[in-house]
């Protein structure tokens, strides 16, 4: 198990600065002070050895600090505030390497067939969380539409300060990297998030007593 960490850790920033396409196992395995064997055994192919390495990534973001669960009796605005919380802080907090960052845009930009695993096995359980919370915050018989936008909008207000960082720094408007601005902007994500929800339910009873399809 310590070469099969030893060839995940040293992976990952490799693969964040040259792409799966032009890295070569010898190099990884040379940097990682193991035999080229060593990624056949422990992982088999080099498309293979490239999607542990993704969800290794993934994953080491939110290392020891496992997604939350519903509470028995919270509601469900609470429910999002401790979960966007929990997301924010492993996506954006500024002790995460930055090359976690850079791997996950270049497989985003120019996927390979390891993001399917990626998908499977890490986002869509997190996806499906934030749906079900959503879900219940908006009133019942929404439309799959509605929901899923709401998700989309909540997902992209944190992606945006995750991806758009270079720019936000160039810009002059990036939130300071600091424990304290992460939180000042969970609280805004939040907040934020609850009004838009609760907008688009609003927005979803006025068409229901309507009888608007």
């Amino acid at each position: 198990m310590e070469t099969r960490t030893r060839l995940l850790d040293t992976a990952g920033p490799l693969f964040a600065q040259h792409g799966f396409r032009d890295l070569g196992v010898k190099q990884i395995c040379d940097s990682a002070g193991c035999n080229v064997a060593a990624v056949n055994y422990h992982f088999g192919s080099k498309q293979d050895f490239y999607a542990a390495v993704l969800e290794h990534a993934h994953r080491s973001a939110f290392a020891g600090d496992p997604m939350p669960t519903p509470e028995r009796g919270e509601s469900p605005a609470l429910q999002l505030e401790r979960w966007l919380g929990w997301w924010i802080r492993g996506m954006l907090h500024p002790d995460r390497p930055s090359w976690v960052q850079t791997l996950m845009t270049r497989e985003m930009v120019d996927p390979t067939p390891a993001l399917d695993q990626m998908v499977e096995r890490s986002i869509r359980p997190m996806y499906e969380a934030l749906t079900a919370m959503i879900r219940r915050l908006l009133p019942k018989g929404s439309k799959a539409a509605t929901v899923r936008d709401c998700v989309h909008s909540v997902i992209g207000q944190v992606i945006f300060y995750k991806h758009a960082a270079p720019v936000l720094q160039r810009l002059g408007t990036a939130p300071e990297p600091t424990p304290r601005a992460l939180e000042r902007l969970v609280a805004h994500v939040v907040a934020f998030s609850l009004a838009g929800v609760m907008a688009a339910g609003a927005a979803t009873k006025r068409a229901q007593r309507r009888g608007t399809p």
